[in-house]
């Protein structure tokens, strides 16, 4: 090749010839039209080094090395074989002569290879040579491998002229092999692959298993961050027996909705398309809504009644207790008047109608205690049994009731006091507290917000900012919707039982209706009965 020199001065040169020297300048020569070739060449190979390490989707890098080693080296077809341990998976094929044809063959599915010297793609992978074969029809006896025809014979082709390069990493590492398929020229006749393209080609593979090698790292510590997401989610859930794979459930409904609304053509969301970062983004926002409960002590996330247990238990043995005192008064404070006679019949009377009053007051407490809405009737009844009060042992005046149970008791709806339910609210803020120390970057950076949005209402009656209409993202606006569905639909909750598909949407119509869900979100999850996983 011609050296050029770019210097706007000619470099001059000195000699003797004798006993005279003489100057001579060394005049640049042309540029040769090979050496334009060349220069394009690298300059296309940094290119193609550029575009690779810049996508880290290793699906996408494998078929990005395919496309761009065929179009470099002119090669009809192209396919890539990935080494894992004792196997050749074959990862991608491309041909343009079969893509052109009316009728293409069916869509690829990768498959192992056994790692043999017998086959073309193993030869190279485990020796490390490259390959470039004119007529693999034409194999000289002395080679250990052979061509297999199947490929040919399945779609009516032919294959000639064959490159095969092994993709070594800056370790030396074999990570996979690079095959193309018939050479090109210029009329579309096959030749053999010239050697300049055969050492370009070796190159390309190089950095093409260099990228491979860091789209597989960025991949594994990926797959451990969401296994991490994943687990930390389950395991906040897992808690309460009554919110166990709820996290699982939004993010399932919520992929499903984004991949609807990526569907639709006409409606509302015509112009609304959810990016495969876009949708990694709603799904670790799905996942992470409810890491925040961890806060949340158990024995309010797993409140069955307005009481507990132990709480109703206690109540028991205090009415127990007023029941003795005021049966022993009665008896103390009786009139004799006989002294063989240890009471009346009037005395009788009294002592049961007590025992009747406590076993009534106990058993409207219990049943109080196990309904989900309080009438005004009941409310009133309450309240006459806590204005009640007895005589402790030691003379001190008691009421039937302890201001902390008649809180709990007189709860309208539900069975959470106020104090309980803020800190049940006080999950969503502890969510993105925690959520917003995760280093979410770039395409991920909402993942935070949209997590802690999803109790907020378009009619600005959410919490905890009380947003509302636009500003509430479409993405925490899904999640949304679908937490409620599934805390109607799932596994009893604690303060009521599961409710059937149909009453839940329902209820979520409902909701929508009165301007507090999304209406087009719900109508899709419905319509589309995207709830059905």
């Amino acid at each position: 090749m011609a050296i050029v020199h770019r210097s706007a001065q000619r470099p001059q040169t000195k000699y003797k010839s004798g006993e005279q020297v003489a100057w001579c300048a060394f005049y640049e020569r042309e540029e040769l039209p090979e050496d334009r070739v060349l220069q394009e060449q690298i300059e296309k190979l940094n290119r193609i080094g550029i575009a690779l390490s810049s996508e880290i989707e290793l699906e996408k890098l494998l078929e990005l090395i395919v496309y761009e080693a065929r179009e470099f080296a002119g090669a009809d077809g192209g396919s890539l074989y990935i080494l894992d341990q004792d196997r050749l998976y074959f990862h991608v094929t491309q041909n343009d002569t079969l893509s052109q044809r009316p009728d293409p063959p069916p869509g690829f599915k990768p498959y192992p290879l056994p790692l043999s010297k017998k086959s073309i793609a193993g030869y190279v992978a485990i020796t490390g040579q490259t390959l470039n074969i004119e007529n693999v029809y034409d194999l000289p006896e002395t080679v250990p491998y052979e061509f297999n025809p199947e490929f040919d014979l399945r779609n009516d082709y032919v294959t000639r002229s064959m490159l095969v390069v092994p993709m070594t990493d800056t370790q030396d590492q074999i990570l996979g092999v690079l095959q193309l398929i018939n050479a090109k020229d210029e009329t579309g006749a096959v030749i053999a692959y010239p050697k300049s393209v055969k050492d370009l080609v070796m190159s390309l593979a190089s950095q093409a298993a260099i990228a491979i090698r860091n789209a597989k790292l960025i991949a594994d510590i990926k797959a451990l961050f969401e296994a991490l997401i994943r687990y930390s989610a389950s395991a906040i859930d897992a808690r309460s027996p009554h919110t166990a794979g709820h996290s699982r459930r939004v993010a399932a409904y919520s992929k499903a909705i984004a991949l609807a609304i990526n569907a639709e053509g006409t409606g509302p969301f015509k112009h609304v398309f959810f990016t495969p970062e876009q949708m990694e983004e709603l799904s670790y926002a799905a996942w992470l809504h409810d890491i925040g409960k961890i806060g949340v002590p158990e024995h309010i996330l797993d409140k069955e009644n307005r009481l507990s247990h132990e709480a109703v238990e206690t109540i028991a043995t205090r009415f127990a207790l007023i029941n003795a005192l005021s049966v022993t008064r009665i008896w103390q404070h009786r009139p004799i008047d006989n002294e063989n006679e240890p009471g009346s019949d009037s005395i009788r009377e009294q002592v049961k109608k007590v025992e009747r009053e406590i076993e009534q007051d106990l058993s409207f407490i219990k049943k109080l205690n196990r309904s989900t809405f309080l009438s005004e009737e009941d409310l009133a009844t309450l309240k006459v049994i806590a204005s009640r009060t007895y005589k402790d042992l030691e003379g001190n005046v008691r009421p039937y009731l302890t201001d902390q149970e008649m809180e709990s008791l007189s709860v309208r709806k539900g069975n959470l006091t106020d104090k309980e339910y803020k800190k049940i609210q006080a999950h969503v803020e502890l969510t993105h507290n925690i959520v917003k120390n995760i280093p979410f970057t770039g395409t991920l950076k909402n993942v935070p917000f949209f997590s802690a949005s999803h109790h907020e209402l378009l009619d600005g009656t959410g919490y905890p900012r009380g947003l509302k209409g636009d500003e509430i993202s479409l993405q925490s606006r899904i999640l949304a919707a679908v937490d409620v569905f599934d805390a109607l639909t799932a596994a009893d909750r604690p303060y009521r039982r599961a409710i059937s598909p149909g009453k839940g949407g329902e209820i979520l119509k409902a909701e929508a209706k009165d301007g507090r869900l999304d209406k087009d979100i719900v109508n899709l999850f419905l319509d589309k009965e995207l709830y059905k996983l």
